[in-house]
């Protein structure tokens, strides 16, 4: 029996996919979403942590805490989540989960924090040549995590052409019968 859903988000549309069918599958359960989203400090944070005092000219004032980075990501998921799937969430029993690290690390530990039956992602769309230099998100949660996880492909274009189902990925067109 499924109690418990957790669904990683980056905030990005393909992101909304995985959440979607997360979503479904919560109301076909009747079980409680996590939507969780893996924060991140931004490059000019990391370059320079800390302002000069301008009184004392030595000491060093922290540009963040680790405090405002979890509230700022919290807010950023929840606004993606009004603006992207507002009206999917009415009647369901959800709830924000932030985290900061590393995205494939964090989603498992929070799978096992939260005691998730599920993990519900979405599979992020990768040109052949990074396909062979790193390994996916969604591969990486699959091999560490306790629980099954469901990893959602994103929807591909497609059109006929002369008969073939021509799915257009990324500017190459690639062929297969209908």
């Amino acid at each position: 029996m499924i109690r418990k859903i957790l669904s990683p988000s980056d905030l990005s549309a393909n992101s909304k996919t995985g959440v979607a069918y997360a979503i479904s599958l919560v109301r076909e359960n009747r079980a409680e979403l996590i939507i969780f989203h893996a924060a991140s400090i931004s490059f000019p944070l990391l370059a320079c942590p800390c302002e000069v005092d301008p009184l004392f000219g030595r000491n060093c004032v922290p540009r963040f805490t680790v405090d405002q980075l979890m509230r700022e990501g919290e807010s950023k998921l929840i606004h993606f989540i009004h603006a992207h799937l507002g009206d999917e969430f009415r009647g369901l029993r959800w709830k924000p989960k932030i985290s900061l690290g590393k995205p494939a690390k964090e989603i498992v530990t929070a799978a096992c924090q939260e005691e998730a039956d599920l993990i519900v992602m979405a599979k992020k769309k990768k040109r052949p040549l990074s396909r062979l230099l790193s390994r996916s998100i969604s591969e990486a949660v699959s091999r560490q995590a306790y629980c099954p996880v469901v990893s959602v492909s994103p929807p591909q274009t497609q059109r006929l052409w002369r008969g073939w189902r021509v799915p257009l990925i990324g500017g190459v067109v690639q062929g297969s019968e209908a």
